[in-house]
């Protein structure tokens, strides 16, 4: 057997990414025959490093870890960039295991720091790169676009895995479809936090400009973020609010049922230049979720071209559109309200097993070429 120790900065029922991606790996590794979960270390809501085993969460010092675990770990595996600041330490304490580290990018782009030490932007992301290139053995991507955007910083391509996915294929396939009167206005749905890089403005825009040109929709946007009002707001200024519902947060369940009913899932995300102490990085699109989700159930994607949607987003299962004006945007959308295109089969690709068996695999490989030497 070669035991798992899992750092994971946030957990379920927290809806990100991250959380989620850390609710199905718990789920996946927790007694596993060959790669069996030893404990996870998170963080509690008053930011201390905890080890959590079983029913037990208490606090932990990172020093301690070698202590408090029945065994030594074979792999030691990070679904964030929390500590590293700390992967030195960690890296001492379990000297033989691999280390993993998953990641779509944009926390390796932005390079937080505690306390901010370094007040260059480029400083704390050359910090990040050689911690990471000399302590971790594996980094497991999740497009070419987070893989390019890494080595332009200076991390080592030998480093990366790609390994796309993240989704509940069983949930989806068990997700019916509401009964939909034929007169029904095509159904569009976005599941996305109220930021400026997911482009709720221009989503509005979009579609006041379609509903003057008399298109019929009905949109829901669920989810929650500091640009919740002034969405509503747009809504209201725009005279769409019988056009669009808002949903609130909603759990994965809620947010998989939707998407499944749904004709469209729509999402403008764009490549957003953020600014930082002492400098500025792009936010972009790694590889959402739920867009993942609609492809995975067929329900017909229109995103933006960014970040690395255009290596998912087919022209079988959506559209992309380059983002810019509206009434440009909204002339590469009307045709597929006015004429909803059938819906695409279901494709099980983007599983999480399939996912976690690739880890497996990984691993498999690393310690086959371990025990011939």
């Amino acid at each position: 057997m070669h035991p798992i120790l899992f750092f994971a900065d946030r957990l379920p029922p927290l809806a990100g990414g991250m959380e989620v991606h850390a609710g199905y790996f718990i789920e996946h590794f927790e007694g596993h025959p060959r790669y069996p979960l030893l404990g996870v270390v998170t963080r509690d809501s008053s930011q201390r490093d905890c080890l959590l085993q079983g029913d037990r969460r208490e606090p932990v010092a990172l020093g301690d870890l070698p202590a408090r675990l029945p065994s030594a770990p074979s792999i030691v595996f990070f679904n964030s960039g929390r500590w590293v600041e700390s992967l030195e330490d960690i890296r001492a304490a379990f000297p033989r295991a691999t280390f993993v580290y998953r990641t779509g990018g944009n926390e390796i782009v932005k390079a937080p720091l505690d306390g901010d030490h370094l007040g260059d932007h480029r400083a704390r992301q050359a910090f990040w790169v050689e911690r990471l290139g000399r302590c971790i053995d594996l980094l497991i991507t999740n497009s070419a676009f987070t893989e390019e955007r890494l080595t332009s910083l200076g991390l080592r391509r030998e480093l990366f895995v790609r390994v796309v996915g993240g989704v509940h294929v069983q949930a989806l396939r068990a997700a019916r479809r509401p009964h939909r009167d034929p007169g029904a206005p095509p159904s569009l749905f976005c599941a996305a936090r109220f930021v400026p890089y997911k482009n709720h403005a221009l989503l509005c825009q979009v579609l006041a400009t379609l509903a003057r040109r008399g298109c019929r929709f009905r949109l829901e946007l669920a989810g929650d973020g500091p640009l919740l009002e002034a969405t509503r707001e747009d809504v209201r200024r725009l005279g769409i609010p019988n056009e669009v519902a808002f949903l609130g947060l909603l759990t994965n369940e809620e947010v998989r049922a939707r998407i499944a009913g749904a004709d469209f899932y729509i999402q403008l995300s764009a490549d957003l230049v953020t600014k930082v102490p002492g400098g500025s990085y792009v936010h972009a699109e790694g590889m959402g979720r739920s867009i993942l989700e609609a492809l995975s159930c067929g329900t017909f994607v229109i995103a933006a071209r960014s970040g690395a949607l255009p290596e998912i987003v087919t022209h079988e299962r959506g559209l992309l559109v380059d983002l810019g004006p509206p009434e440009l945007v909204a002339d590469r959308i009307e045709p597929l309200l006015r004429d909803p295109p059938p819906r695409p089969p279901f494709f099980d690709g983007y599983s999480w097993s399939r996912c976690f068996s690739r880890y497996e695999e990984l691993w498999d490989a690393i310690h086959a070429r371990v025990d011939r030497h």
